[in-house]
């Protein structure tokens, strides 16, 4: 994906928020991103806004600082106070910060690759022929695939929920307000 966050927003069906915009919401959403940004220390990135999305939610999409961007509900900007979006936005900010996005996208990559082991293994076993010992190897490599993908499974979740509270904790350091989060 050559350009980023923005691809994935724009798949999500956001659009940008121009910085010359007069919409208060819009305004509110790009001053709290300013904020956060000079508060982490990382570039103000590009703001999407999923206006056809009425829940509360909010991310962060990127390889790097350098092509991130957050992409926030309209129902967020609408319905939560300005401490509590600031507590959001913050919290997407600590998961630029830290890297989140590319530790996710490894962790995947590795779950694929044990997951590959599970089909390699399943063309194996449909092998034929008298003392071809390919089915049995496919056998194991099903076995080990399946046993991977479990025990990968785990360590995301595990891993996710950790990072989850780090994103949580540092949204509290940047904002200075724990009630906002």
């Amino acid at each position: 994906v050559a350009a980023g966050g923005e691809t994935v927003a724009t798949m999500l069906g956001g659009q940008p928020v121009n910085s010359n915009t007069r919409d208060p919401d819009e305004r509110k959403i790009l001053n709290i991103v300013g904020e956060m940004a000079i508060a982490s220390g990382i570039p103000i990135p590009r703001v999407f806004i999923l206006n056809d999305e009425n829940g509360i939610n909010a991310f962060a999409a990127g390889f790097s600082t350098r092509d991130v961007v957050i992409g926030v509900t309209r129902g967020c900007v609408k319905m939560l106070t300005r401490d509590e979006l600031q507590g959001v936005v913050a919290h997407e900010f600590s998961h630029i910060l830290n890297g989140d996005m590319r530790l996710n996208i490894r962790l995947v990559g590795v779950l694929f690759g044990i997951l590959a082991l599970t089909v390699i293994g399943r063309i194996l076993l449909r092998t034929r022929g008298k003392k071809n010992p390919l089915p049995l190897l496919g056998l194991a490599l099903i076995i080990i695939g399946y046993i991977g993908v479990f025990f990968g499974n785990l360590i995301k979740s595990a891993l996710s929920r950790q990072r989850e509270f780090l994103a949580d904790a540092s949204a509290v350091q940047f904002t200075r307000n724990p009630m906002g989060i």
